[in-house]
């Protein structure tokens, strides 16, 4: 797999963002998917996340396969708060 490859897999994946730096690729998630999760948190919380959560390999294939997992869990976190959500309004409009 070639870096251009790579970064268009990571992508096209949700949630995903991937940067190289000195041989090392951080693959993280966007801003705005944390935003979604987090709509409460600043831009600096959400950044300072972003940073938290980022992991840093020189490996593509523990880039792609690290990229994948947060992906698919940023994914089931966001389904989890829109169902309590929904959950929510449907107690606050039965009352």
């Amino acid at each position: 797999m070639t870096d251009k490859e790579l970064f268009a897999a990571v992508r096209a994946l949700p949630h995903m963002t991937i940067a190289k730096f000195e041989g090392e690729y951080r693959v993280s998630y966007k801003l705005d998917s944390i935003a979604a999760a987090q709509p409460s948190w600043s831009h600096w919380h959400r950044r300072n996340h972003a940073e938290q959560t980022a992991s840093y390999t020189g490996d593509r294939d523990d880039a792609l396969g690290t990229a994948k997992a947060l992906s698919d869990y940023m994914t089931e976190l966001l389904a989890r708060n829109a169902s309590a959500a929904s959950n929510r309004s449907a107690q606050a409009a039965s009352g």
